[in-house]
């Protein structure tokens, strides 16, 4: 690209939507918290919280921990990535806030999904890996059984199509169901 004229706005569109997210958002999303509450009821330390706060507000504190921890995550890395392009740059260059928005959503997904990984599996791995095969798993359906299917690419989640955040939202509410009522399954058994 030397001597051409560098458009700085459809690059960072590019790398906030590219296939380099297969392996680092889910990562990354699930990496801070989401085996938390299989290792507090495997440690014990959650019979504790759950009798100084009942079930109702220890689950709400874990839920809402697991998706600010994601989206906090996210944010550092995209604040630390948007001052280092800022800096290479010269000028202060603004991410694009629909595929941030995006992003933020799906890493959790991807959270609330590793949580139900670590307590289905009984296992701390599974929280960070069940997540990275769920995406590998949609990419490869849809590149070789369905073609037309776009949006069973986790890739095409993060771009600018038209349905992209549409479908995010329905994911992201049917994800806060699904860990609300697996979540609580498992507590109550626990407990």
């Amino acid at each position: 690209m030397y001597g051409t004229t560098q458009d700085v706005a459809g690059l960072l569109s590019e790398m906030l939507s590219g296939k380099g997210n297969l392996l680092s958002l889910p990562l990354l999303a699930a990496l801070p918290y989401s085996a938390s509450i299989f290792q507090e009821m495997n440690t014990g330390a959650a019979r504790y919280a759950i009798f100084r706060c009942g079930y109702r507000v220890y689950l709400f504190s874990k839920i809402t921990a697991i998706l600010l921890s994601a989206v906090l995550s996210q944010c550092m890395g995209l604040m630390i990535f948007s001052v280092a392009i800022s800096f290479m740059a010269g000028s202060l260059v603004l991410l694009p806030v629909h595929l941030v928005v995006q992003r933020l959503i799906a890493a959790s997904i991807f959270a609330m999904l590793g949580n139900m990984g670590a307590l289905i599996a009984k296992d701390i791995v599974s929280a960070y890996i069940i997540p990275v095969m769920f995406v590998f798993a949609l990419s490869m359906f849809q590149s070789r059984f369905f073609f037309g299917a776009e949006y069973l690419n986790p890739v095409v989640w993060l771009s600018e199509a038209a349905f992209a955040l549409p479908l995010l939202l329905a994911m992201f509410l049917l994800m806060i169901l699904l860990t609300l009522i697996l979540t609580t399954y498992e507590v109550r058994r626990y407990a």
